[in-house]
Parts: C-alpha cells; structure tokens; sequence
C-alpha cells in the first residue's frame, strides 16, 4: 500500500501534532506500506499563517518540522511540496488566473474550487467577509500556488499509485488542493480534525469536517454504538453542557469566564416578551458552498434587518435581544457596524455588543425563545429547555432540536406561537459525542489550556538557542533590508 500523509500547515495550527501523530500511528499500522509525509517546508512564502510573507516564520515552520520528524520511527519518505511542482504546472496555474483581475468563488478548475477555497483562508484571516478588500496581491499569489500544487499533486498521485490520502481539515486552499486532488484520482482522502483538547481527533473520508449530514452520522454513531446504558450517556451528555457552561472550553473556547455572571440588561424587565439571537460570525462558512447557504436570506445581516423590520412593526409586545458573538470583538468591517447600528432602531431592538459582559447564558434564561442562525447556543438553549428557531445552517440542521421555518413568512408565526421546547434527547446525544467522539490520538496531545501542543510528549516547535537565534537574524534582515535569508 501507497500512502500519503499531507502536513500542510506546520506553524500556528494544532495540526503540527495531529499530523506526525497519522503519521506515527501509519507506520505502526502498516510497516510494509510506502509512506509519503508531504510538508510546505517553505516551497510558498504565503499560507494562512503567514499572509505576511515573514521569513522567519517559514524558517521556524520549516525547522519545528525537521525537529518533530526526528522523533517519528520507521521508514517514509518526506516531501516538500516544492519536489512535485514543475515549472509547466506553476506556469498553467498562471495562465488560468492570467484574465481574472480578483479572485471569485467561481472560479474552478476541474473539480477544484479554487477560487472558494482561496477566499476561506482570506475571509478568516480579514474576517472581511463582504470581500470589500479582496483585490490584495497575496490572495492571488495564494490561488495560484494552491491551483500548481494541486496539478503536481495530481501527477505526483499518478506515478507513486498512492492508494490513499490522509490531510489536515481540507477547508482552506493549499488543503483544498489535496483533498480535490485525491477524489480526482478515485483516491480516498481521510481530512482529519481535532475533535476535542487533549489528544482527540476525527476522520472525515471524502468531505469536509464542516459536512452536516456526515457530522450527524458520527453524533448517531457514536451514541448508538456505545456500549453505555442510555442513562450514562444522558450523564455524560449533560455533563458536556453544565461544563461548557461554567466556562471550560473542550471543542470550542468559551466566552463565559469574560462574562460578569448573572448580568442582563434592565431592558428585559420592560414588560415585553423576550426573544434572545445569538448570531454566529458567519464568514468562516462563506466559502463553503450550497451546503450553508441560508434558505431564507442573503446573509445574516439581512436576516436581522428582516426581524429587526418585523419586531418593530408587527410585534411590539416582543423585544428583539440580539447578543453578537462575543469572537466579533474588535472587528472593524462594514457588517459589524450595521449590527450594532440596530440598537434601538425600533424601540424594542436591542443589541448587545460582542464586547459586552453581559452573561449569555442568563440572557438564554431569560429568553422566552431563542433564535439562532446555526451556531451551538441553539444546542445549549434546547438544553435549558428553550424553544429553539433556527434560521440558517448549523450542525444540528438534520437533528430534532430546533423548529425551522418552511418559508420566510412562517417566522412571524413561530415566534408568536406557544411553542414547547423539541426534545432534549438529540442535543445530548452531540453532548455525548463532544466529550465521547472521535478517536483517541497514540502520540498527539494539546491541552485546553493553552500551553502547547505536545507529540510523544515533546512540545512541538520549542527550538534550539541557535534555531532561535538564526529566526532572529533572519527577521532582522528582512525588516531593515527586505532581504529573505534562508537556511
């Protein structure tokens, strides 16, 4: 057997243990098969984590991966992405961007959308998720490089007979690349993912971790397929939401702890009924297709001008809460502005800020529904037994959690109905599968409290004094000379 692990990202991300840990774990599984570890290893100076074009951030990824490798035993062969692209495939990804003045989520070659998969790594990175500012140099240069390594990868498939694809997460372009690559091959492509802190990881064949139905299918899985009684999972399951809630972050960081407990607005007390909205950051998911587009508006924004518009005309004996996301703190863009400029637009709009310390959850309390676009507060509101109206695309679309509208015209009548809260037993069971889920990881470890990602219980990119101190050199002289050493 032909395997190929693909370890794009090797600095800022998780994945710099997740990866040597398939890595490790293949060669113990299969010491017969031929094993191919794929790094950037600085062949681009432009990924995700360096937009910037730092040197001395490619040296410390390049490096950390060369201290790291030294720790994994048996036979492979490490790649740099460099070996596999030739001067025709840099040249005909070129030419196909040659006539496009911007990068669009149109664009695709074969069966790769590289225009999307480029814009993912752009909107996380801008969180510009409007693409009023798109028309920078480097997003290009990142489109052009993902569609060249994406033809050599193709080639380099072709003539090793890989038989089968391990990658990191697969949402972003360079990853994109091998994902598309593989399933144009017939070969399949195992993305991998971090399911929970400390050492747990999931494996999604031929999509991305973002897929709803495949996410569902693990959640039904998981809990069916344990061997607990129905009352140990219920434990376990609740015991994911009471923990969430005290502020410890598992899947996800935890907002709580920046809370002041208990704290709600004086406005709740105004004689209205209370519908609370948890929006979401939504540009994450812009570049992900069909699957998450919005069934009832353009994007959020439109959404809560609709409900805004709605509540201020027609229900005004209802007060429209809509609490941002408290990860949209300190985002300048255009988007932003208009949410907060909601506030009061109709006397019983109210918006609290991302900034604010106003605790969510007694906001959720307090609620007599909640409104939710996709994001997770509609799993804890069920949870608390909340009538849940879900009015985008979430992991929890295809489960019994949340009321969803036909139509837009149905909206108005859910939220005057006198709803009852759907049944608790499918928001445990993604309780459960968050604390249950995945795959225990034989080398990889990362702790949810931030001091570091760990293999074989190495800290991974702790450098030498003299890999330090040529990092240094190296961003000295491309600050005052723009020079890019390498070494």
């Amino acid at each position: 057997m032909n395997i190929l692990i693909a370890s794009v990202f090797s600095i800022g991300s998780y994945s710099r243990g997740i990866m040597p840990d398939v890595l490790q774990s293949q060669l113990d599984n299969n010491p017969d098969a031929t094993i191919y570890y794929l790094t950037c290893s600085n062949t681009f100076d432009v990924c995700y984590f360096n937009i910037h074009k730092q040197p001395d951030v490619c040296y410390r990824c390049k490096t950390g991966v060369k201290n790291t490798l030294e720790l994994v035993k048996g036979n492979f062969k490490h790649l740099k992405i460099d070996d596999l692209i030739s001067s025709e495939d840099k040249q005909q990804a070129v030419s196909f961007f040659s006539n496009k003045s911007i990068i669009e989520f149109d664009q695709i070659y074969d069966n790769f959308e590289v225009g999307a998969a480029t814009l993912s790594t752009y909107i996380s990175r801008t969180r510009d998720r409007d693409l009023h500012d798109v028309n920078q140099k480097y997003v290009k240069e990142l489109a052009v490089n993902a569609l060249s390594f994406y033809l050599g990868l193709q080639k380099f498939l072709d003539k090793e007979k890989i038989d089968l694809v391990y990658n990191f997460n697969g949402r972003q372009d360079y990853v994109r690349a091998v994902m598309r690559a593989s399933l144009s091959k017939n070969i399949d492509c195992y993305n991998v993912e971090r399911a929970r802190f400390e050492g747990n990881i999931e494996y999604y064949k031929n999509v991305l971790p973002h897929n709803i139905r495949y996410k569902a299918n693990l959640v039904e899985k998981c809990w069916t397929g344990s061997k607990l009684s129905e009352s140990e999972k219920t434990k376990i399951g609740t015991n994911f939401f009471n923990r969430q809630k005290s502020g410890e972050s598992i899947i996800f960081p935890s907002y709580t702890q920046g809370m002041s407990k208990e704290e709600v607005p004086d406005y709740l007390s105004n004689g209205n009924k209370n519908i609370v909205l948890f929006n979401s950051s939504d540009d994450e998911f812009a570049a992900l297709g069909e699957e998450y587009k919005n069934p009832f508006f353009k994007n959020q924004n439109e959404g809560l001008e609709y409900l805004s518009k709605l509540f201020g005309e027609r229900l005004r004996s209802y007060n429209l809460i809509i609490r941002m996301h408290p990860n949209l703190a300190g985002v300048e863009h255009k988007f932003v502005e208009e949410i907060k400029q909601l506030h009061q637009k109709h006397p019983n709009i109210f918006v609290v800020n991302a900034e604010s310390k106003i605790d969510s959850y007694a906001l959720m309390e307090k609620a007599q529904k909640v409104i939710s676009f996709g994001s997770t507060t509609g799993l804890e509101a069920n949870f608390l037994r909340k009538p849940v109206i879900l009015l985008g695309k979430g992991i929890y679309l295809y489960a019994e959690v949340a009321y969803i509208p036909e139509n837009k015209e149905e909206i108005e009548n859910l939220i005057t109905s006198d709803l009852k809260p759907k049944p608790i037993l499918d928001t445990l069971k993604f309780g459960f599968y968050f604390l249950k889920g995945g795959t225990k990881s034989r080398y990889y470890y990362e702790s949810n409290k931030g001091d570091g990602v760990f293999f074989k219980k190495k800290g991974i990119h702790i450098f030498t004094i003299p890999q330090r101190i040529k990092a240094r050199i190296i961003q000295k002289v491309f600050q005052f000379f723009k020079l890019r050493l390498k070494f």
